[in-house]
């Protein structure tokens, strides 16, 4: 019985502490690389923007871009990491840009 009610107390302290940090780890940045690279290899794809407005899949790319550095500069206060997404973003810029070199690499060397 002792043991159940120190296991009971330990899962209380648990989730008192650790469940309630401020600190929350997203993919929001992962998410922010695939909506780049999407827009770069299908750029001229449509997207509707609330099912009516269509777009380019580049503009969008690049509004969303602006909208996340601007939030980065002047709303500091909404615990948003906005930094984090332009850093998924450029990830996802580097890692396309690396692939794209690959490929036309192995892409010359097979036909010698």
């Amino acid at each position: 019985m002792q043991a159940m009610q120190e296991s009971v107390n330990f899962v209380a302290l648990y989730r008192e502490h650790f469940l309630n940090l401020p600190v929350v780890v997203g993919a929001s940045g992962a998410i922010y690389g695939l909506l780049l690279a999407f827009g770069m290899l299908f750029p001229n794809s449509l997207i509707y923007v609330y099912f009516f407005i269509p777009m380019k899949a580049k503009w969008f790319v690049i509004i969303f871009g602006a909208i996340e550095l601007f939030s980065g500069f002047w709303d500091q206060n909404s615990n948003v990491a906005h930094f984090a997404h332009l850093g998924g973003m450029i990830f996802g810029f580097f890692l396309i840009m690396y692939w794209k070199k690959k490929e036309n690499r192995h892409r010359t060397n097979h036909w010698q």
